[in-house]
């Protein structure tokens, strides 16, 4: 084992309150979870839900697990500060606070994707590692120009992005190339360890076995560039397109809105579902979706590389997604059908070809899950830690037990 992993407590910060049916929030906790089991002595430090004063701590670990399927530990320290409201106040204090914990409880590195707590860990002389999705273009400049400035320290140890398109933009701003890393991303294995043929899960679901299938899982926002799906499923009407998961800003009935004035008959909708049970419609589908649209890349820099496209990978189907920068080095011409964005003429071909040239998709899909197998939280873990410790040994500053 590594020094780090036999002598430095680390305090993963984060102002998300668990559980919740959002991708970054599964994020944490799968990483969290792989680290711990790969020997890190690590907490997960967050928010105090005021609503579970009352449920003993063992209660609320176990619901966390069984929410999120961890079949590692999760340690937490919840912090009593301002009750959590939809403004989100609360991540504020949370930043200050849960830094000074740290520091009181005798970690010595803490580990976050949010940068206020980032912040102030560096004021109390903290080390620091940091984690990104973002594309830091003209929207998230000030925030990459932070990161730059608290990188030249050396006790920020070093920031780790989900994609090469955010590396990228973080060495346009200066940040020495030894203190990135990109590590992507991951699933869980133990959804998927009993596959299911395409018509054992669709008999298991009531649908019907002759269909055309294509799937869109996650959010179901216009933000997600979902209106791009929608003209597909107009130029491709033989295809049954269905989309499953929640509206965090738009109605809930939107998408059947604009589905019935356009005369669609191929589109469903259906609720948010928890991963055992969207994992039935993965093996269930022909074509596994990203939408073919540049928009929620290049507006807003937040969509880079969809936490999702880790179990499309693990599902063993065709991926459908827009040949864009922040899936370099994840999907190709051997794995997925990546259409140039924003032409729906082009994306309803691909589209067709699937189902028209068997071989091919079925090669896609086969290499898919091959490639999958390199991509589970746990292996993620392990990458994260050689990042570390790789860190601590270039930055000058003795592990714990070497001071």
């Amino acid at each position: 084992m590594t020094n780090l992993t036999e002598n430095i407590k680390i305090a993963y910060i984060s102002d998300q309150q668990f559980p919740i049916e959002k991708a970054d929030a599964e994020q944490v906790v799968n990483t969290v979870s792989a680290l711990i089991s790969e020997g890190l002595n690590m907490r997960l430090v967050i928010p105090r839900d005021w609503r579970n004063i009352g449920v003993p701590k063992e209660s609320r670990l176990q619901h966390l697990a069984g929410f999120y399927h961890l079949s590692n530990g999760l340690l937490t320290k919840e912090l009593k500060h301002l009750p959590l409201t939809k403004l989100r106040l609360e991540k504020y204090p949370h930043g200050v606070i849960a830094p000074l914990w740290a520091k009181w409880h005798g970690a010595e590195i803490v580990y976050t994707r949010n940068p206020l707590p980032a912040y102030f860990a560096r004021l109390l002389g903290l080390k620091v590692v940091f984690e990104t999705y973002r594309f830091y273009g003209k929207k998230n400049r000030w925030l990459g120009k932070l990161l730059a400035r608290l990188s030249r320290s050396d006790k920020f140890l070093g920031i780790i992005t989900h994609s090469q398109m955010s590396r990228d933009s973080l060495v346009s701003l200066g940040i020495d190339k030894d203190k990135l890393a990109v590590v992507h991303n991951g699933f869980n294995p133990d959804l998927f360890a009993e596959p299911m043929t395409k018509s054992q899960a669709r008999e298991q679901l009531g649908l019907a076995g002759h269909q055309k299938i294509a799937c869109y899982t996650g959010r179901l926002d216009r933000d997600k560039g979902i209106e791009s799906l929608l003209e597909l499923a107009a130029k491709t009407p033989e295809i049954t397109y269905l989309f499953i998961g929640k509206m965090q800003k738009d109605p809930r009935d939107w998408i059947a809105r604009v589905a019935a004035s356009r005369g669609l008959q191929n589109v469903i909708t259906l609720p948010w579902k928890p991963a055992e049970k969207l994992v039935h419609y993965l093996f269930a589908a022909d074509v596994l979706l990203i939408p073919p649209t540049a928009a929620p890349l290049t507006r807003g820099g937040k969509t880079v590389l969809p936490i999702k496209l880790f179990s499309y990978l693990a599902a063993g189907r065709v991926i459908f997604a827009p040949k864009l920068p922040d899936s370099e080095g994840l999907l190709n011409e051997q794995n997925s059908v990546r259409v140039e964005p924003d032409n729906p003429e082009k994306a309803a071909a691909a589209m067709r070809r699937i189902f028209t040239d068997a071989n091919w998709a079925s090669a896609l899909a086969a290499r898919a899950q091959k490639d999958a197998q390199q991509l589970t939280w746990q292996a993620r873990a392990k990458k994260i830690i050689a990042f570390i410790d790789r860190r601590l040994k270039r930055s000058n500053i003795p592990s714990v037990g070497h001071s």
